[in-house]
């Protein structure tokens, strides 16, 4: 507040005034005190109509800033009575009158509503009425001004014309601002909060313009000096009732003030009016003591006293329909605290049936409509709960939901139903229920029910106060209904809860079976592929080949297959994948060869055309077809996500595009496990460019030699008729045979190809054999011919290992 310029300007301005009183009296008097405590008197009334720095702000600024400037002219206002009755004092007094009387006039053409079906008309926005008020202030305020400023200019004017002016100023700014305040409650009536506040502010005005108006007939001050200090009072309060945070604090206050003025003013009029007319201690009566004003002014205190015990009971007089609402409401509400539910339902709605019943016999109960299920409840004369099968309109919630507080009123969706056609149907439904007011009951997940309230014979609108008393008791059924359904619902939500945990336990054995059966599958699919590479492992270098990837497979790290021509290395990397932590896990197998990765090219064709589907860009290479880092990047054809959970491995990986390999060295979740098959070291093929860097880092010295058939000699025999009875029972349904010359030829080829050489040779002699048994005839048959034996020592000597070879794979030794 005290950094904001507009106080400084504020306090100045009354500054100013209290000092020019201060210097017309010659230093003395009240001056002093206004001098001081004015301007802290407006400091806190500045704050009181600031905005609030937390929670939400109902109030127009516009309507702040007029209540700031209504007090700055009040407080000018003060300052200037607190001289002698001066020329300028009184230019300065009226000056702060008419700031105040057009202030207040602009706050309440800016007084904001709490939103919900009702607008506020245009015409209440206009400030007509301030351009009417500040001719009358500019007669009253350039009067004396002039006479003060240039005494001679006005010497021939009659110095009555400067009070008669001040007086017709206040009188008419006061009946402009009643005619003002009477136009806003004609047309914002129905508006809640509104209508509160303009209604308390028509009451203080008027009483205010009542009391000046008596004070100045009885003789207490002079018209000139009480009726501009009945129009900042009335200003005053037209300002406090358009910036106060709670309209309904205001209705409470209204009727308080009314029934202390009602009661306590006649009694202080003529006491003052004692006072007044007999200032030497006596009544001017024949016989009276001299003491008598003292007793009399005594009298008018303790009257005034009895009166203040009184007002109370006179203020709920005063308030809407008797009170009659406003008592059924707290008294539902505190019947609704009973500990038992259904008891504190029944009472909540016989203390709301009494108050209806109260205003017409034989009318509609308050009924309360449940959601879930669709019931209507009501209660009897005697008390006792009735239920009966209904719904309500969703729409009608939907509408309720939006009204201030939750509470949809028919007056409010009578005043816009030519407007807004749909709620004349709601209207219907409620006029044949004669519901005047429907109340949302929520609980934590949103409205559970409506209490509706019969409409009976009222004559007046629903008030801000009596919304917020029925917002309480609806929010206090919403607890009550809570705990109800908690506890009548606390047996079957339990057998729910442990059938749900049944159901749930039996899904999760049907899914963990589920799981199991697909690692199962998994694991046959990969031990069915591993399989060649075990069929046949008795040579040592086998045997050390499949010890090393057994525990590199363990590890879980990425492993390298070195690979020589025609070795089988998806046979070795399920071997891999069998011994790693994700045996369970599927085994993708890309060949880097192929173009597109193999197996995927067609899920990534229907990705794309889903994406398609949904208008999204798919990425494709040249003519159409898709590029190899798209295949790999999108998640529908990614061989990555394809073995999530398991290992990819790829076939000579340094055929793939560069590209490719970057993404893999880097893209590789650590939920998917890599081996990748070379025909050379790691090192070997990123110093020449055929593999990535960043792959090649992936990869690093976890690599294993696939051993050749070459040195696989005590395994040539059993690879041999294993791949003979595969053949076999695929062409005949039953496994070939091999002769021992066919076998001697077999053991003494060097096989360069190796698995893939060994596959072939078979297969083509199993197709031109007569037999159920190869031949060597058969062998040489298909262009398959042992080597020539040597002639020469140097020969000799080369073919020793052969023959050692043959040995070692002969059982016969």
């Amino acid at each position: 507040m005290l950094r904001r310029r507009s106080f400084w300007i504020a306090a100045a301005a009354v500054a100013y005034t209290a000092f020019a009183a201060l210097r017309a009296s010659g230093g003395h008097g009240p001056a002093w005190l206004a001098l001081v405590g004015l301007p802290l008197l407006l400091a806190l009334g500045l704050r009181w109509v600031e905005r609030p720095p937390r929670g939400e702000d109902r109030i127009d600024p516009a309507a702040r800033s007029a209540a700031a400037v209504c007090l700055t002219g009040a407080a000018m206002l003060a300052a200037a009575r607190s001289g002698p009755a001066g020329l300028a004092l009184i230019a300065l007094g009226n000056l702060g009158a008419a700031a105040a009387a057009m202030a207040a006039l602009v706050g309440l053409a800016r007084i904001a509503g709490l939103g919900g079906l009702l607008e506020p008309p245009p015409n209440t926005r206009r400030l007509d009425a301030v351009a009417f008020a500040s001719l009358f202030w500019t007669v009253a305020v350039a009067l004396p001004a002039v006479s003060a400023v240039a005494p001679e200019r006005a010497a021939d004017l009659d110095p009555l014309l400067v009070h008669y002016a001040t007086s017709a100023a206040s009188l008419g700014s006061l009946t402009v601002t009643l005619v003002a305040i009477a136009r806003v409650r004609i047309a914002r009536r129905l508006e809640l909060g509104v209508a509160d506040r303009v209604e308390a502010a028509l009451l203080l005005t008027t009483t205010a313009l009542a009391v000046g108006l008596a004070a100045a007939f009885v003789g207490v001050a002079p018209p000139e000096s009480i009726l501009p200090v009945t129009s900042a009072v009335a200003a005053v309060c037209v300002a406090f009732c358009t910036v106060a945070a709670d309209a309904a604090q205001v209705s409470r206050a209204l009727r308080g003030t009314l029934a202390v003025a009602t009661l306590a003013t006649p009694p202080a009029l003529l006491a003052v009016y004692a006072v007044h007319q007999a200032p030497r201690g006596d009544l001017g009566l024949p016989g009276a003591p001299q003491s008598s004003v003292g007793v009399a002014v005594f009298g008018a205190c303790a009257l005034c006293a009895l009166a203040g015990l009184a007002a109370p009971a006179l203020a709920r007089r005063f308030a809407p329909e008797g009170a009659r609402w406003l008592g059924a409401f707290d008294a539902a509400t505190r019947a609704a605290m009973n500990p038992e539910p259904e008891a504190a339902l029944e009472a909540a709605l016989s203390a709301l049936r009494e108050a209806s019943d109260a205003g017409v016999a034989g009318q509609a109960p308050p009924a309360l409509y449940l959601l879930s299920p669709p019931e209507r409840v009501t209660v009897d004369r005697a008390g006792y709960a009735r239920t009966e099968p209904a719904e309500v309109p969703a729409r009608l919630i939907e509408l309720a939901q939006l009204e201030p507080e939750r509470v949809l009123r028919v007056e409010a969706a009578e005043a816009v139903e030519v407007r807004r056609p749909e709620v004349r149907p709601l209207l219907a439904w409620l006029a044949e229920r004669d519901v005047g007011v429907v109340a949302l009951v929520n609980d934590a997940e949103g409205p559970i029910g409506a209490l509706a309230i019969p409409r009976a014979r009222r004559a007046s609108p629903m008030t801000l106060e009596e919304v917020s008393g029925l917002r309480a008791v609806a929010d206090r059924l919403g607890a009550v209904i809570a705990v109800s359904a908690m506890l009548s619902g606390s047996r079957g939500r339990e057998v729910a809860a442990r059938r749900e945990a049944e159901e749930r336990a039996r899904e999760v054995g049907r899914l963990e079976r589920a799981v199991a059966q697909g690692a199962g599958r998994f694991r046959a699919i990969a031990a069915l592929l591993a399989r060649p590479a075990r069929a046949a492992a008795y040579s040592p270098a086998a045997r050390a080949a499949l010890e090393q990837l057994e525990r590199l497979g363990v590890g879980g790290g990425p492993v390298t297959l070195l690979t020589a021509p025609g070795i089988d290395a998806v046979a070795w990397g399920a071997v891999v994948h069998l011994t790693s932590p994700r045996a369970g896990g599927p085994l993708a197998i890309v060949d880097g060869a192929a173009p597109v990765p193999e197996g995927f090219a067609q899920a990534f064709a229907q990705a794309r055309g889903a994406a398609s589907a949904r208008d999204e860009p798919a990425i494709e290479g040249p003519e159409g077809t898709p590029s190899a880092l798209a295949l790999w990047r999108d998640p529908d054809s990614s061989p990555i996500e394809a073995a999530r959970g398991g290992t990819l491995l790829v076939l000579d990986a340094q055929a793939l595009p560069s590209e490719v390999q970057s993404y893999l060295g880097a893209a590789l979740p650590d939920d998917v496990g890599l081996v990748v098959a070379v025909p050379q070291t790691v090192d070997a093929l990123a110093a020449t460019g055929q593999l990535s860097e960043r792959l090649a880092d992936r990869l690093g010295d976890r690599a294993v030699a696939l051993p050749s058939l070459s040195s696989r000699a005590e395994d040539l025999r059993a690879l041999a008729l294993d791949h003979l009875a595969r053949i076999g029972v695929r062409l005949r349904g039953r496994p070939f045979g091999l002769d021992l010359r066919a076998l001697q030829a077999v053991l003494d080829h060097p096989w360069p190809g190796n698995d893939a050489e060994m596959g072939a040779v078979l297969l083509r002699a199993a197709l031109v054999a007569k037999g159920d048994v190869i031949g060597e005839k058969d062998l040489a048959a298909i262009g398959f011919a042992p080597p020539p034996e040597p002639s020469s020592g140097a020969d000799s000597v080369r073919s020793e290992p052969r023959r050692a070879r043959r040995r070692r794979a002969d059982p016969r030794g």
